[in-house]
């Protein structure tokens, strides 16, 4: 992992009236990838219906440990480790995401126009990056 600091623009998306998600651009393996944002996932989730776009023949482990989204529904679970995640000038390098579908909150965004998900920035890699949310900047400071 590389040392300095980076500012990254977050865009504000509209849920609904009240309601709002942050989403991010990054670079994984080099192809842009959307990212949301989310302090309340435990790890940093990669779409599996994704996978293949940005990796060419992932190893796809089976992930045993217990793992739920919202829902009480466990789901299907892999992991997989990246060669690069690239944080504007951060890049993270061999990281371990868990893979899971997220078909159906990609259908639901597309209901409503909104960009697709392509992984979910969850606290594992916040706090390796050190990571500072600005929500009234609408910036990810990354601190390492």
């Amino acid at each position: 992992m590389s040392t300095m600091k980076a500012i990254l623009p977050l865009q504000l998306i509209h849920i609904d009236r009240k309601g709002y998600h942050l989403m991010l651009k990054v670079r994984l393996n080099g192809l842009h990838a959307n990212a949301l944002l989310d302090t309340g996932a435990s790890r940093t989730i990669l779409d599996r219906n994704r996978v293949h776009h940005y990796m060419q023949d992932p190893m796809l482990t089976p992930y045993n440990k217990f793992f739920s989204g919202l829902g009480a529904e466990k789901l299907e679970t892999l992991f997989t480790r990246v060669e690069r995640i690239d944080f504007g000038p951060v890049a993270l390098s061999q990281e371990e995401l868990v893979v899971i579908d997220l078909a159906s909150i990609n259908h639901s965004y597309a209901l409503f126009d909104l960009p697709r998900i392509d992984m979910v920035l969850g606290c594992d890699l916040l706090l390796k990056m050190r990571a500072v949310i600005d929500c009234l900047s609408r910036q990810l400071i990354v601190n390492n």
